[in-house]
This record gives structure tokens, C-alpha cells and sequence, in this order.
């Protein structure tokens, strides 16, 4: 495990920790967990860690063996590609619903998003990732939402890593941000037709390179 700190947090604190570093592939599929280390990093007894580890295998981003040990699970090819299907279609009825009713605010904080982007854009890959994130969570809380927009997170686990092994690869950021400013034309147009498409387009980016990163990185996917 790179770089240990020390937490004084409780089990929730430490599912969202770990859950961050998973999805962020700090640690990778087939990585093993050592409940010994993750006491030592979040300075905090067996109790607290083993119920965050039980709560991350309910989400699918562990497998707890009894008695042995805990492994980062491996990307599941068939359920990012379930997960995108179920995402692509409701976030192309939302922005289709937004074109139709979104108000200024939204376009505000849009723009805002994106111009926050551009500052990070090819040097800080992490947080290009979580404003790209919030970028997708300010449509759902428009659209109220933020509860399905919370479902659709749980089930993206999957397509969440194969998007972070797809974001540093050649120009993938600056299609991100031109697919983002395509998306914001369209719902301040108000043209339902162009918002629906450009959503579409912008979400089938990963799942089409999933079976060239899986040649890239085979030790990460499910066989």
C-alpha cells in the first residue's frame, strides 16, 4: 500500500477511504488486503475494519475470506457493460428533460465545472475525474434525481475502473471536456434532440475500449 497515513475515522470514513482508492485503482484488482495494514493506516481496531470490508463486499469491491484474506475483486466485463446500459439510458432522458426545463442555475454551475476542468486537464488526473463526476451528479440533482443518481453510482463500480484505466490514455481528457461543453450547448439551447444525443455519444467512450484495455491489462478483468 502506497503512501500510509494515519485516520482517526469511523468504519464509514474508512469504506469511503478505501472505496476511493479502489475505484481510483490506487488499489488494483486482485490486490490483497491486509487487515493488520489497514488497522496500522486508520490507526483503529480489527472491529471498525471489518465491517468496512463487509460493507465494500456488498458493493461487489471485495471478496472477505474468513480466516485468510480480503482481495480488491476483479473488473466484471459483462456488469460494466450492464451498468453503462442502465446509466446511458437515464442520464440521456435526463439531459433530454433538462433541455426542456433546466433553469440558469444549472447552466452556471455547468459552465463552472467545466472551467475547473480545463484548469486541471492533463495534470491532475484525479481531480479532472471527480469534477467529471460532479459534472454528472449536478444533471441528476437538477432533474431531482439524486436518489437514482446514488443507485446508479452503487452499480458503476465496475465501469468506474475501466473509466480510470481509459483516462490517461491519448486525448481521452479533452473529448471529456468537449463532450461536457457539447452536453452544456445543447441544454442551454434547449434542444432536447442534440442534449440526448451528445449524452450518448459522451457515455460510450469506456465501455467501447473495454476490450482493448482488457488486452492492456488482463490481470485486472475476470477471464
Amino acid at each position: 500500500m502506497r503512501n500510509p497515513k494515519r485516520f482517526e475515522t469511523p468504519d464509514g470514513e474508512i469504506r469511503a477511504d478505501l472505496r476511493r482508492r479502489i475505484i481510483a485503482l490506487e488499489l488494483p484488482p486482485g490486490t490483497a488486503l491486509s487487515r493488520q495494514q489497514l488497522q496500522e493506516r486508520y490507526a483503529l481496531s480489527s472491529t471498525p475494519i471489518r465491517d468496512a470490508l463487509l460493507q465494500l463486499q456488498e458493493e461487489g469491491l471485495v471478496v472477505v475470506q474468513p480466516q485468510s484474506r480480503t482481495l480488491v475483486t476483479l473488473i466484471d466485463g459483462e456488469q460494466a457493460r450492464q451498468a453503462h446500459f442502465l446509466r446511458s439510458t437515464i442520464e440521456r432522458e435526463i439531459a433530454i428533460r433538462l433541455a426542456r426545463t433546466a433553469g440558469p442555475e444549472l447552466h452556471v454551475t455547468l459552465d463552472r465545472l467545466i472551467r475547473l476542468q480545463e484548469e486541471v486537464a492533463g495534470h491532475d488526473l484525479d481531480l479532472f475525474a471527480q469534477l467529471d463526476r460532479e459534472f454528472h451528479q449536478e444533471l441528476f440533482i437538477a432533474a431531482g434525481l439524486e436518489h437514482v443518481h446514488d443507485a446508479i453510482r452503487r452499480e458503476s463500480i465496475h465501469i468506474d475502473r475501466i473509466r480510470t484505466l481509459h483516462l490517461p490514455m491519448g486525448d481521452k481528457s479533452a473529448r471529456i471536456l468537449e463532450d461536457h461543453r457539447r452536453i452544456a450547448r445543447a441544454l442551454r439551447a434547449g434542444s432536447a434532440e442534440q442534449a440526448g444525443a451528445a449524452m450518448t455519444q459522451h457515455l460510450s467512450q469506456s465501455i467501447g475500449m473495454a476490450a482493448e484495455l482488457r488486452k492492456l491489462h488482463p490481470d485486472y478483468f475476470l477471464a
